[in-house]
């Protein structure tokens, strides 16, 4: 048997850490490039097979009707890529991308069943088809080479369904353990130490927070007498100074907390058990806290906070809303989405002159609020072609339905895959160098060593002189100890020289620039790649 390898396959596993945490522990495995079940080296029986295939030419964007071939018919990108999708609610979304020396239809080649999804050149492409006539054939002129050629299908699709495994299994532990998940944090009562009455701490806390309760329950007063539909101003701007100092001491109390751990989580407790009743009138709040598709910021969280109109039960809930809405960091949102469509906008203009088509790769997508801002404006959208990834189908039904509305020219392309499995290396599509490659909200859930997996990741698919944007939290955020321990929207916040080091530890290295919105909430590291 030969001794040649393949490349080195990166396997995770979850392992359970003290506090419930999960960390991260990198496995590689070498497989050997020929199985145990062939006699032949892959390219030689491809070759050997090859007068069994007949050929077809696609052109780029060509649909490939797979029902017009007769019988159970197997497919080989012999030159090319296709991508297959699916519709739903009229919104096409890729599920893959498939290249070079790839496979597709093993399964239908086999069961025989309907197909249901739906096949796109996405490059000018040639496939080698071959049928069942032409398998029978090869089986009885050749059974030697038969079996070898079916181990060969066998492991292309056992290749697909580990991936799939994976993906229902320990990577998506994974991702639900990035944030604080659905499951709230208190959920049912547990006893309090009973030396922590006489703490000083817990003096200092409950007179804050009786404090901030009284003055709550003034507002919430004084909304019900005045049986208005409208917000008092004056009253509203009690109701911020209230919230402010409230939120300022959080602050504080969050530093003096950190070298108490064995008390910490039953002051948040404490803190959160009393305030619950106000806060969670707001919407903002509510979804925040109870994360409806597993984590806060999700892509109908971001697109509240670009409408920016505040909502809630009652009128005090909406009072509410608007100051959880006007806060800094849903401020720094709307700024995020703002200075990354003036980035597209810049940076494509530095492309225009080297390259008849500027590729666009936006990570972790959402709704594509920014993207869209920028083709809106930009007249030369013909020369965009761009892929947005996001593992929430919904979320490209949003973008196709209620963002890409207006007419342009650009190629938009909706993918549904779970990019953190793509940074990881654990799945591979035939995906075009680009130009760009950029993330809104992404690498602040994620630990150093997934955020410098990602960078590295997207230096592989960057062409030279390519651009990769991310952003993240910022330390400076003066709202962190609210995020933290009353919402459980946990972010790993990180400064500029964070942002380097994580870099430094990539082939882009640690010469990035690092720039902020207006609020200074929120940080963008800009990596070129060097030729």
């Amino acid at each position: 048997m030969s001794e040649n390898k393949i490349p080195k396959l990166l396997l995770v596993d979850l392992v359970h850490k003290e506090g419930g945490g999960m960390n991260l522990l990198f496995k590689e495995i070498i497989e050997d490039s020929i199985s145990h079940f062939l006699f032949l080296p892959r390219r030689e029986i491809l070759a050997s097979v090859e007068p069994y295939f007949q050929n077809e030419h696609c052109l780029r964007g060509q649909d490939i009707d797979l029902s017009r071939h007769e019988g159970n018919c197997l497919y080989y990108v012999k030159k090319g890529g296709v991508e297959v999708s699916y519709d739903s609610g009229g919104t096409r979304i890729v599920l893959a991308l498939i290249g070079e020396d790839e496979f597709f239809g093993e399964i239908g080649f086999f069961d025989g069943l309907t197909r249901v999804r739906k096949i796109k050149a996405s490059e000018n492409s040639m496939l080698s088809i071959m049928d069942a006539v032409s398998a029978s054939r090869l089986r009885l002129e050749n059974p030697r080479l038969y079996a070898d050629f079916l181990a060969l299908v066998a492991m292309s699709i056992c290749k697909k369904f580990r991936k799939v495994v994976a993906d229902t299994q320990n990577l998506a532990g994974y991702t639900a353990s990035l944030s604080s998940g659905r499951r709230p944090l208190f959920s049912k009562p547990r006893p309090v130490p009973a030396n922590i009455f006489e703490t000083h701490i817990w003096k200092e806390v409950t007179g804050h927070v009786e404090r901030f309760k009284a003055h709550m329950y003034e507002i919430a007063s004084s909304v019900q007498a005045s049986n208005s539909t409208e917000i008092d101003e004056q009253l509203y701007l009690y109701l911020k100074e209230t919230m402010d100092a409230f939120d300022g001491y959080l602050e504080v109390l969050a530093q003096k907390l950190d070298a108490q751990k064995g008390i910490s989580e039953y002051i948040w407790g404490y803190i959160f058990k009393e305030i619950f009743p106000y806060f969670m009138r707001s919407r903002f709040a509510e979804r925040a806290y109870f994360k409806p598709k597993g984590y806060a910021g999700d892509f109908l969280m971001m697109e509240a906070i670009y409408r920016n109109i505040p909502d809630g039960d009652g009128l005090l809930g909406i009072m509410l809303d608007r100051y959880c809405l006007d806060a800094p960091p849903p401020r720094a949102v709307r700024g995020r989405r703002r200075l990354l469509s003036e980035l597209l906008e810049k940076h494509v203009k530095q492309f225009m002159d080297g390259s008849d088509t500027i590729g666009i790769m936006n990570l972790a997508c959402g709704s594509n609020r920014e993207l869209f801002d920028f083709i809106a404006r930009f007249p030369h959208s013909e020369k965009l072609d761009c892929l947005c990834i996001d593992a929430d189908p919904e979320a490209l039904e949003y973008t196709s339905k209620y963002v890409d509305v207006f007419e342009h020219r650009a190629k938009i392309t909706l993918m549904q895959e779970n990019v953190l499995k793509w940074a990881l290396g654990r799945v591979r599509h035939n995906f075009q160098m680009r130009d760009i490659i950029y993330s809104a909200g992404l690498t602040d859930y994620l630990d150093d060593r997934l955020f410098a997996a990602l960078a590295t990741r997207a230096w592989d698919y960057l062409k030279p002189g390519g651009i990769l944007i991310l952003s993240n939290f910022s330390k400076a955020n003066p709202n962190k100890a609210w995020m933290d321990h009353i919402f459980q929207w946990k972010l790993i916040h990180r400064d500029e020289n964070d942002l380097k080091s994580i870099f430094d530890k990539t082939p882009f290295g640690r010469d990035i620039e690092v720039l902020s919105e207006p609020e200074g909430v929120n940080l963008f590291a800009i990596a070129r790649k060097r030729t």
